[in-house]
C-alpha cells in the first residue's frame, strides 16, 4: 500500500517540475501566425538583386508554449532541395518556377525571434528615418492587452537582429498595457476604469503625424467587468516614442453615439476612417457591433462623423480599410484650395462584401475638415470571413495604370481573391488550403502584406495561414493579368492538427 501511495505522490512533484521548466516558441516553424510585414532595404539593389525581409508574428493560438513570438526572415537565405538540387526563392520578376516551392525549415537565429504575449493581431512597420530600420508594433489580446514595439537592426552578412524598444528580447516585460496603469490624467470624469482598450487588434502607422493609431475588438466597459457604461477608443501612441507618456484615446462612442469593437484604421487627408466590428460585452456574452464606419477628424478628434451605410446596405460588421486620393481638377482647386476627393476600400461582413465607398471635402490645414459627402461606387460580394486587404499600384504608362488591384484573404475559403478595378469584378480566386479537412482544420488564410516596388510591374503577396502554421508567397507575374497570380512557395511546416478536435498539436512536447 505504500508503494501505491508514493507513486501518484512522486508523480505529481515529476509533473510539476516539467511545467515549471521553460517552453519557449519555437525558432524553425510559425506557431498560429497572424500579423506580417515585408521591408526590403533601399541599398538592397531592387527586386532583382534581393527578396528582402519578412517579419512574421505568432499567436501562439492554444497556448501551446510559454508565449507567442515576431521572427524575421532574410527571404536571400531560404533554400530547399527539389529533384537533389539547391533551390532558392526566385526574385520578383524572374522566372517563376513550375510547381510551388516548400521551404519548411525556417531555421531563424536566436536574435531573428522575440517573446511577445500570446494572441497577437497585425503587424505595424514604421522605418525610422533616423536610422533607416524598421521598427515593428505587434498588440496582443492576452491578459494585459499589451503593445509590443520591437526594433530591427542587421548584421554585417545581411542577418536580422530583433530587439525590443525596451531592450532584451523578451518583450513581454515592460511591455505597454492599454488597459492597466493608465495614467490619471487621461481618465474619463465619473467613469471608472476608462479609458482602456481590451482586445488590441489592429495597429496602423501614420508617418505624417508621427502616431500610431491602434484598434480594440472589445468594447471598454466602466467600472471594469461590470458590462455596463460601455465606450470604444482609439488608441495612440509616438511612433518613436511608444511609451505610456504619449499615450492618448480617442473617444469613438461619445453621447448620441453607440457603442462597438473595432477593426481597422486607414488615415486620409483629413479623417481617419475606423471601421466596426463585433465585440464580446463581458459576462452579457457576444453582441453584435453597432457601427461598421466612423469618421474622426484629424485636426479636432472630437469630432465624430458616421456616414449611413447601414442604411443602404445590411452589414453586420467591418475589417479592413484602405483609403487612396482620387484626381481633383486645376478648376476644382482655383474654386475650393483645400478641396479632398478620396475613394475608401472598406471590407465588409454579414453578407461579405468589397465595398468602395468615395468622399468629397475640404481639409483645412491645421483646421477642422469641412462635413464630407460621400456615394457608394460598388459594392462586390466576396467570400465567406474577409480578413485583410492590400492594395496593389500598376505601373505608370501600362494599361489602366490609373486604377488599382485589391488584394483580399478570406479566413472562409483560405482563398486570396484579386479584384480589377480597372474592369469590377474579381478576376481570380488563388487557393490556399492544405491537404487536411478544412471543416475541422481549415487554412484560414488571414494577414496580408505586398511587395509592390516602384517600376516593376509585377507584384508579390504574403500571406499568414492561420490554421496551417504557414505563410504562402503568391506572385503576380504581370500587374496587366492579375489573373495570372499563383502560389510561388509556401514558408514553414503545416503544423499537426488534432482531426477531432480541430486544435494543434504541441509539437516540440
Amino acid at each position: 500500500m505504500r508503494l501505491h501511495f508514493l507513486t501518484p505522490a512522486l508523480l505529481l512533484l515529476g509533473a510539476c517540475s516539467i511545467e515549471s521548466e521553460p517552453n519557449p516558441p519555437p525558432s524553425t516553424r510559425f506557431v498560429y501566425p497572424s500579423g506580417v510585414a515585408f521591408w526590403r532595404p533601399p541599398s538592397a539593389g531592387g527586386p532583382a538583386a534581393s527578396n528582402g525581409y519578412l517579419f512574421v508574428a505568432n499567436a501562439n493560438f492554444d497556448n501551446c508554449y510559454d508565449s507567442g513570438s515576431v521572427v524575421a526572415l532574410n527571404l536571400n537565405t531560404l533554400s530547399t532541395q527539389v529533384d537533389g538540387q539547391t533551390v532558392t526563392l526566385p526574385h520578383l520578376g524572374s522566372a517563376l518556377p513550375d510547381n510551388s516551392l516548400a521551404f519548411e525549415d525556417l531555421a531563424s537565429a536566436d536574435e531573428s525571434l522575440v517573446q511577445i504575449r500570446s494572441f497577437a493581431g497585425e503587424l505595424g512597420m514604421w522605418v525610422n528615418p533616423a536610422t533607416g530600420l524598421p521598427r515593428l508594433f505587434v498588440p496582443s489580446r492576452a491578459e494585459g492587452n499589451n503593445l509590443h514595439s520591437v526594433d530591427v537592426s542587421l548584421e554585417s552578412n545581411g542577418a536580422p537582429v530583433l530587439t525590443c524598444v525596451q531592450g532584451g528580447v523578451d518583450c513581454r516585460n515592460g511591455a505597454l498595457s492599454l488597459t492597466d496603469d493608465i495614467p490619471a490624467s487621461l481618465s474619463d470624469e465619473g467613469r471608472a476604469g476608462l479609458p482602456r482598450a481590451p482586445s488590441p487588434i489592429g495597429v496602423t502607422v501614420d508617418e505624417a503625424s508621427g502616431n500610431l493609431y491602434v484598434t480594440h475588438s472589445e468594447a471598454a466597459d466602466s467600472p471594469a467587468k461590470s458590462s455596463s457604461n460601455f465606450e470604444n477608443y482609439l488608441a495612440t501612441v509616438k511612433l518613436d516614442n511608444p511609451t505610456r507618456d504619449t499615450l492618448g484615446f480617442i473617444p469613438l462612442s461619445p453621447a448620441g453615439y453607440a457603442y462597438g469593437g473595432s477593426d481597422s484604421v486607414t488615415v486620409g487627408a483629413g479623417y481617419l476612417y475606423v471601421t466596426g466590428r463585433n465585440f464580446v460585452a463581458g459576462v452579457s456574452g457576444t453582441v453584435g457591433g453597432n457601427f461598421v464606419l466612423r469618421l474622426v477628424d484629424k485636426n479636432n478628434p472630437s469630432t465624430l462623423l458616421e456616414p449611413s451605410l447601414q442604411s443602404v446596405f445590411f452589414i453586420r460588421e467591418a475589417r479592413a480599410a484602405r483609403v487612396v486620393p482620387r484626381p481633383v481638377t486645376a478648376e476644382e482647386l482655383a474654386a475650393r484650395p483645400n478641396f479632398v476627393r478620396e475613394r475608401l476600400y472598406m471590407l465588409a461582413r454579414g453578407p461579405d462584401t468589397l465595398l468602395t465607398i468615395d468622399f468629397e471635402y475640404d481639409a483645412v490645414p491645421g483646421g477642422a475638415a469641412t462635413q464630407p459627402f460621400f456615394r457608394v461606387v460598388s459594392a462586390v460580394p466576396m467570400p465567406d470571413g474577409v480578413s485583410d486587404m492590400q492594395l496593389i499600384s500598376r505601373t505608370p504608362g501600362t494599361p489602366a495604370a490609373n486604377s488599382n488591384i485589391l488584394a483580399v484573404t478570406s479566413t472562409g475559403d483560405s482563398a486570396l481573391s484579386l479584384y480589377d478595378e480597372a474592369i469590377g469584378q474579381v478576376v481570380a480566386q488563388v487557393p490556399l488550403v492544405n491537404d487536411q479537412n478544412q471543416t475541422s482544420n481549415p487554412s484560414q488564410a488571414f494577414g496580408l502584406t505586398v511587395d509592390n516596388p516602384a517600376g516593376i510591374n509585377a507584384a508579390r503577396l504574403f500571406v499568414t495561414n492561420f490554421g496551417d502554421g504557414q505563410v504562402s508567397i503568391v506572385d503576380i507575374p504581370d500587374l496587366a493579368r492579375p489573373q495570372d497570380a499563383r502560389v510561388v512557395a509556401k514558408l514553414g511546416t503545416q503544423q499537426q492538427r488534432d482531426p477531432n478536435q480541430g486544435t494543434s498539436v504541441c509539437q516540440e512536447n
